[in-house]
């Protein structure tokens, strides 16, 4: 009995709660930290790695050249496998003869198809700043430094709206050319050209060879001018009546202004029939009369018009001045002197296009 009651008092003590599975935890904790790596059989999508010119040229060399069968690619291939089925059961010599002839056709066709893309060097070119709601086209520069031809070369971007596409390129050995690049440019603002993806099909259809170009390229979109705008509200003319003054006129080539002859000017310079009809001397200076300057003011137009309407009113106050105005540009944060000249227009609607972001510090 002493035994049994020892026994008893020496049993072996229950064994501790397992402790808690830590794999949720740890498994949240995971998903917490961006910085640790993802689990296996989650799939994250792969950043896009961007294909950068070098000293402004893109070369589709061997590493970035890709190429697929298209849809007539495929049946092509559907197509051969059948003739070939059908050869081998029936045992149809010409069958194979023929087969193989079009698979040799098909290999051929894939080779030039990569070869037709092969070394091409794409550079970016000009680009021509479109109003809203009219097409951008940004021009890219292809050189061929073969003396193959290269045909059917194509380029549309990746993303955003597309406009009508454009016609495909054909070089000639060692020759160059553009290509085109169309989009939509609905709204005013800058508006990038995303990524560029060049391709081509050439010789039947069968194959699709195409690489992808990143061109850190940018216009601006000018407001759409306004199609009911007043006239420029300007200053009065200048009194062309003055003896020292100049006197504008209209000729047959043109507007010419004259002044009053000085000793020295040659002869040809001299307005022959001005002169006898107003009895003095005139010499022409083949210079437009040029009119005082004038604001294109954002204050100066109704309360009621929207920040859109405004900029196509002076958009369209822009346009008109052309190079007979002095004009200088009034906007909330933003004065432009009076000026005149392409340079001076297009720095007036390039500040129309991308404001309020260019504002005075």
């Amino acid at each position: 009995m002493p035994r049994a009651q020892t026994a008893s008092r020496q049993a072996p003590h229950p064994l501790p709660n397992p402790a808690p599975n830590p794999a949720p935890n740890a498994a949240a904790h995971r998903a917490s930290d961006p910085g640790r790596a993802p689990q296996a059989g989650v799939t994250t999508p792969r950043p896009r790695r961007p294909r950068r010119p070098v000293n402004g040229v893109v070369t589709l060399d061997r590493r970035h050249l890709y190429i697929l069968p298209t849809r007539s690619g495929l049946g092509f291939a559907v197509l051969l496998m059948a003739m070939l089925t059908t050869s081998l059961n029936y045992n149809i010599s010409l069958g194979f003869a023929l087969t193989f002839l079009l698979v040799g056709i098909g290999m051929s066709c894939m080779w030039m198809a990569y070869r037709n893309l092969l070394d091409l060097e794409i550079s970016a070119g000009p680009v021509s700043p479109p109003f809203a709601g009219d097409v951008a086209e940004f021009a890219l520069q292809v050189a061929n430094h073969d003396g193959g031809a290269r045909i059917g070369v194509e380029a549309v971007v990746s993303r955003g709206g597309m406009a009508d596409a454009a016609p495909a390129l054909t070089l000639d050995g060692l020759g160059q050319g553009v290509l085109a690049v169309r989009m939509d440019a609905p709204r005013r603002g800058r508006l990038a050209l995303p990524r560029v993806t060049v391709s081509s099909r050439f010789p039947f259809g069968l194959f699709r060879v195409w690489s992808h170009a990143d061109f850190p390229v940018a216009t601006c979109v000018y407001p759409a001018p306004d199609r009911h705008a007043p006239p420029l509200p300007v200053v009065a003319q200048p009194d062309a009546d003055s003896d020292d003054g100049d006197l504008g006129v209209v000729s047959d080539d043109g507007i010419d202004q004259l002044r009053k002859y000085r000793p020295g000017d040659p002869l040809h310079r001299i307005a022959w029939k001005h002169s006898a009809r107003t009895g003095r001397w005139l010499s022409r200076t083949g210079q437009v009369p040029r009119q005082p300057g004038c604001w294109i003011d954002w204050d100066s137009l109704p309360l009621t018009m929207d920040t859109e309407a405004r900029l196509s009113r002076l958009c369209a106050w822009v346009l008109a001045a052309g190079d007979q105005f002095d004009i200088g540009l009034r906007l909330p944060g933003v004065e432009i002197p009076p000026g005149h000249g392409a340079a001076h227009r297009r720095a007036c609607l390039e500040a129309l296009a991308i404001w309020p972001e260019r504002r005075a510090a």
